[in-house]
């Protein structure tokens, strides 16, 4: 009986050692393949090995493929001709290495046909081996480069027809979309035949788009001048127009900007169907020194439909727009002081308020005439000082001025001032009456001429 149940025993314990075996046998990854060990390398496809860590992810098998994509793509090289857009870029712009990395990131994206050779994992990293006929690959961009040499062609004339109607933004616009389209292909020679002849269609795009903007012509029909007769606001009148035909250029997005009373003026403005701009000037800083106002083509709008396109982006910032500056005239009214300064009734003999306002005028640029008929400001004034008492041995006076401003070509009153408040002290009336012309004096930008300074001229 002992015998037996041994021998059950050993039967049971056989059993459930052999059911351990066959679970672990069926539960283990098949041998690690060599080609997740070292890349195959062949003559007839582009090989692209990628993995993912199954802990770190959650999408293990998207990142894989993703690596092996981008694996495979960097075995597509990007040679450049020494007849391509590229290379002049590269000679005017040096931005051939990021052209390259632009290229293989789109490569990334573009791929077609690839094949799944192979599939590995384990309970640590998932593989995958992708890869791609390189003859199926070549042509297949042969074709698409054919297509975008086409598409490119089309722009071309159409940037041209636009130009030579004086569709400048137009123009512009098609030059650029004809890059855009060929932009897979900058770094290959990309020949066409176009109008009889046969050109690289990306250089001939690109020099058209650089010529276009550099022969706009901003003109200024006449010079911006601030006057007291226009109330120192004004306007510039500008032409834009192609430089070699004068053909007036419509739609062209011009900036301005010019120095204000408290800062830039900037602003935009687009040219009308004659090429024509009205630019307002208006708070325009008036001073000595000459002011300018600065046009300048606004490329930004030009190429704002670019902006999502990394390399395209990069491109236009390299270019720029025709530019011109042009002064603006500032000219100082011509002032005549009519005045009555006394002091105790008695007329003053020196003029000291009349000479306190010609010193901070003289500042501002204001020129002066004694002839009344010549000028356009006429600023009247009129001073007394009058006793107020005495005490302690000191006298007291208060000085009275009224000032009238006059537009002498309307000969209408523009400004007004009466002040009463000033005081003189001093060991008589007399010379108190001096101080208080001097104290007058001594504050004269902030009592009177700051307002008077700061509204008329």
């Amino acid at each position: 009986m002992r015998t037996v149940v041994s021998i059950l025993s050993i039967l049971t314990l056989w059993a459930c050692s052999s059911q351990k075996e066959i679970s672990k046998n069926e539960s283990s990854p098949p041998d690690k393949p060599n080609w997740t060990q070292s890349k195959p390398i062949s003559s007839t496809h582009y090989v692209g090995i990628g993995v993912a860590q199954k802990g770190s992810v959650q999408d293990y098998r998207g990142v894989a493929k993703e690596n092996a994509l981008s694996d495979l793509a960097s075995e597509i090289k990007v040679n450049v001709n020494s007849n391509s857009l590229l290379y002049t870029l590269e000679r005017e712009y040096k931005f051939e290495q990021e052209f390259r990395e632009t290229i293989r990131t789109s490569t990334d994206l573009d791929l077609e046909d690839f094949e799944l050779v192979e599939n590995w994992e384990d309970e640590d990293s998932y593989w995958l081996y992708y890869r791609l006929n390189k003859s199926a690959y070549a042509e297949n961009q042969k074709q698409k480069k054919e297509t975008a040499q086409a598409l490119a062609v089309d722009f071309l004339a159409k940037a041209e027809s636009a130009k030579e109607d004086g569709r400048y933004s137009e123009s512009i616009d098609y030059y650029l979309r004809g890059l855009q389209s060929l932009e897979e292909f900058w770094a290959e020679k990309n020949e066409a035949s176009y109008r009889g002849k046969t050109i690289f269609i990306g250089n001939e795009l690109f020099g058209g788009v650089k010529s276009t903007l550099n022969g706009a012509s901003i003109e200024l029909t006449g010079e911006p001048i601030l006057n007291f007769q226009n109330s120192y606001v004004t306007k510039a009148e500008v032409l834009v127009n192609n430089s070699v035909s004068g053909q007036p250029y419509a739609s062209v997005p011009v900036n301005y900007v010019y120095q204000g009373e408290y800062g830039r003026v900037k602003g935009s403005l687009s040219s009308n169907v004659d090429g024509r701009i009205t630019v307002p000037i208006s708070e325009a800083e008036r001073s000595s020194k000459p002011n300018v106002l600065t046009l300048a083509v606004n490329t930004e709008a030009l190429f704002e439909p670019f902006e999502g396109d990394r390399f395209m982006k990069k491109l236009t910032k390299s270019l720029r727009g025709a530019t011109q500056t042009y002064a603006i005239s500032y000219q100082p009214p011509l002032v005549c002081i009519d005045a009555t300064e006394k002091n105790l009734g008695e007329e003053m003999s020196s003029s000291p308020i009349t000479a306190a306002i010609v010193a901070s005028l003289n500042r501002k640029g204001v020129r002066f005439t004694e002839e009344s008929k010549e000028a356009d400001v006429i600023i009247k004034l009129e001073s007394n000082t009058k006793t107020t008492g005495q005490s302690q041995g000191f006298s007291t006076v208060r000085l009275e001025l009224e000032v009238n401003v006059i537009d002498a070509r309307k000969n209408e009153s523009v400004y007004k001032i009466s002040k009463s408040d000033i005081k003189g002290v001093d060991l008589n009336f007399e010379k108190a009456g001096v101080r208080a012309y001097q104290n007058l004096t001594k504050n004269i930008e902030s009592e009177l001429m700051r307002k008077l300074a700061n509204d008329l001229f």
